[in-house]
């Protein structure tokens, strides 16, 4: 494709720098740039094809120029004078090297100078003098030079659409004369139009047409990332398919978790989480265990406490007033031996065992005595109330963010409630009912997301802390200890793990995979992360990917042996897990709580 050159003249006319013949001799040639290669405007790394033509003007007083060398600059800065040589632009044109030459001449052409940008005006030698004649014009001209440039950057000069460039000879190096005595100079221009610099924008692709020189901007392709400028961590932005960013192209929806004594706000703006945060202690929830004596409520921490009020027991002790009479009759004969004396009691009311009548028979005088008498008791009333207390163990809610994990991702956030509404202490027993409750772990970002609701064992301990004294016996933990913990509220342990087998995703995407886990949690007081005194709670996350079934013999004897029933230390004599996630919580708070077992075992 030919590439339209803007010429500086439309011939050069070489001055002759002899004496003058009769003050009438001339020494005139011509020469012209074409672009006979390449796109019409050019961008960074096209080659292009550059053509010099040949030819004469008059020669008065003679008829023939003979031409030695032809110079050719690569790039010239048009802020400056354009000549042979010129003022450097930079290194925007690299020549192609002698290889590329071809020529109508009938000799050849040699310059030596090596593929490169370095230096910017080439000599051109031809292998013998070239001989043209007089009034040869250039449009055919007498015959042409060509050789290939290539672009290597935009224009740095006043003109940056346009690279330029010179030709032509130097009467002062004697390039070229005429056979009237005169040596000659001049020189043409001409420049390689440029695709513009097209603007810029995250969503359009904007490219120069090189046959028209102008800029075409494209949409790019729906979803494409952009920049998130909203600071709203629930949505994401992309592209819309019609060159604009859109912060809300995707937003995080939030699925209510069916827990009614959870609330179910929208997706949390600062961290991007689904929170689902607990009501209220003492909310109403729904009663299941068919008590009477007991009134389900909320625990405020998203537990539904199927005995968060109980009915209290009054006994009332009655000792009833009785009222006892005795009578006695005593009868004496004179005329015998014998005395008759007959007793009889009477107690009323039927509170005391019926006492028989006494007879005895003396030799006495008659006598009639008749006594009566009133006992009276004291009627007292004793009312007690009898209440309940839970029995030992735990159960841990609450959540947080942990910031050491292997392998290493952003940071992991963690969960949930386990051991309620039921959590007996269970040291491996595989996919007990005993244990329930839900946990979810998900390494940020895209990480890998665990959803645990199947549990194999859960234990509890009561753990000592350094400087503190150690835990006294007895069903609390640790009791008035603020610090070691677990208090506020009070528990029987500060320690808890629980293991089992839960779906889990290396990314974001379906959960098909099996793993074992192990959770350890230790609650050292109120409140938790960095803003708490030390120690703060710590969490732990260990992952085991399994192979095959779950419950085949291999994947069975894993889990077992990383059971809490097997070690409540975190040293485990077991395969080195896939994911190890946890340490110090700094973020979040971690509550271990007594057990709620108001109900036998599923």
């Amino acid at each position: 494709m030919r590439l339209v050159a803007r010429l500086l003249s439309a011939t050069a006319i070489l001055a002759g720098l002899a004496p003058a013949v009769a003050g009438a001799a001339t020494c005139n040639g011509l020469i012209t740039i074409d672009y006979v290669g390449g796109p019409a405007f050019a961008l960074p790394g096209d080659t292009v094809r550059v053509r010099l033509t040949l030819g004469t003007g008059s020669i008065q007083d003679g008829t023939l120029l003979t031409l030695d060398r032809l110079r050719f600059d690569l790039d010239c800065n048009s802020d400056s004078t354009l000549g042979i040589p010129c003022v450097d632009d930079g290194a925007i044109v690299e020549y192609e090297g002698d290889t590329t030459i071809t020529t109508t001449c009938r000799i050849t052409w040699s310059s030596g100078h090596a593929v490169g940008t370095s230096p910017n005006d080439i000599v051109f030698t031809p292998s013998s003098p070239l001989e043209i004649p007089a009034d040869t014009p250039v449009d055919p001209g007498f015959c042409n030079l060509e050789f290939d440039i290539k672009v290597l950057g935009m224009s740095t000069d006043g003109t940056p659409d346009q690279i330029e460039e010179t030709t032509g000879y130097l009467a002062t190096a004697d390039d070229a004369s005429c056979d009237n005595g005169l040596t000659s100079s001049g020189q043409q221009a001409a420049s390689i139009p440029l695709c513009p610099t097209c603007p810029i924008a995250e969503c359009v692709d904007s490219t120069c047409n090189q046959d028209t020189g102008a800029c075409t901007s494209t949409p790019k392709p729906d979803s494409t990332p952009c920049a998130d400028t909203d600071g709203n961590a629930c949505t994401t932005a992309g592209c819309d398919g019609h060159g604009v960013c859109n912060q809300n192209h995707q937003v995080e929806t939030c699925t209510p978790d069916t827990n009614e004594c959870t609330d179910d706000p929208p997706c949390n703006p600062h961290t991007g989480m689904c929170d689902h945060p607990p009501k209220p202690s003492s909310t109403p929830c729904t009663d299941t265990d068919g008590s009477s004596c007991t009134t389900a409520g909320c625990d405020g921490q998203g537990v539904c406490n199927q005995a968060h009020l109980m009915c209290s027991t009054t006994t009332t002790i009655t000792t009833t007033t009785t009222t006892v009479t005795t009578s006695t009759t005593v009868t004496t004969t004179t005329s015998s031996t014998s005395t008759t004396e007959t007793t009889s009691t009477t107690v009323t009311p039927t509170t005391m065992p019926e006492m028989p009548p006494t007879t005895t028979t003396t030799s006495t005088t008659v006598t009639t005595v008749t006594t009566t008498t009133t006992v009276t008791t004291v009627t007292s009333t004793t009312t007690s109330t009898t209440t309940t207390t839970a029995p030992g163990g735990c159960r841990v809610t609450g959540g947080g963010r942990i910031d050491t994990t292997s392998p290493a991702v952003d940071y992991a956030t963690h969960g949930g409630q386990v051991g309620a509404p039921v959590g007996f202490i269970t040291a491996f027993s595989p996919a007990t009912p005993c244990i329930q409750g839900s946990w979810e772990h998900v390494r940020h970002d895209k990480g890998g997301t665990l959803h645990a609701k199947s549990f194999d064992s859960l234990v509890c301990g009561c753990l000592p802390c350094a400087g503190r004294p150690d835990p006294p016996a007895g069903s609390l933990c640790n009791p008035g200890d603020r610090i070691c913990g677990p208090e506020p509220p009070r528990a029987p342990a500060n320690k808890i793990c629980f293991t089992g087998v839960a779906p889990f995703t290396p990314t974001n995407g379906k959960k098909d995979l099996n793993a074992a886990f192990r959770v350890d949690v230790e609650d050292h007081g109120e409140p938790g992360g960095d803003s708490g005194p030390a120690p703060p709670d710590r969490y732990r996350m260990r992952i085991w990917i399994l192979s095959g079934d779950p419950d085949g013999a291999d994947n069975l004897a894993l889990r077992h042996s990383i059971s809490c029933g097997a070690s409540l230390s975190e040293q485990l004599a077991a395969a080195a897990p896939d994911i190890d996630d946890g340490g110090d919580t700094p973020h979040g708070n971690l509550q271990i709580h007594p057990e709620i077992n108001h109900q036998t075992c599923p």
